[in-house]
């Protein structure tokens, strides 16, 4: 009887420290931040069409200085030029922080990673992510078509 509670609670504090290394090896790699909804109706100045819309999320990778995301667009009418994150308030343009890449279509889905050399700047959206926001130009609207807030 006696074995058995070693055994146990030896499996225990293995499993216990298991956990934890996997728990302190992911903490700070990587910091997922909620999908932010993209419509004409957050673009400022107003684009000329209000038909498009889509998603935005990301990641910040602490460890490698990335910036990685996923953006789907539906919609646009004309295809993409560019898109970008930008610092700036609600309802306000601001300037480009980070370039995204993106195809040249009206409805794609894209996922990458950018590296980023400033890591002040992916601590300040990490930070305060409502700073900041992305959008969608093209030949349309090169202010952009579509855009949203950072969560």
């Amino acid at each position: 009887m006696m074995m058995i509670t070693k055994k146990r609670a030896r499996t225990a504090a293995l499993t216990l420290a298991a956990v934890a290394a996997l728990t302190f090896a992911g903490a700070g790699a990587a910091q997922a931040a909620p999908a932010v909804p993209l419509n004409g109706g957050q673009e400022a100045p107003t684009p000329n069409n209000f038909g498009a819309h889509g998603s935005f999320s990301y990641e910040i990778d602490d460890d490698l200085n990335q910036f990685c995301y996923t953006l789907v667009v539906k919609g646009l009418s004309a295809p993409a030029t560019a898109a970008h994150v930008h610092v700036a308030p609600r309802n306000t343009p601001g300037p480009v922080v980070i370039p995204l890449g993106v195809p040249s279509a009206t409805d794609f889905s894209v996922s990458g990673c950018t590296t980023v050399a400033d890591e002040a700047l992916l601590d300040a959206i990490a930070a305060n992510p409502s700073a900041y926001y992305v959008n969608v130009h093209n030949a349309n609207n090169m202010p952009g078509e579509i855009r949203g807030q950072l969560k």
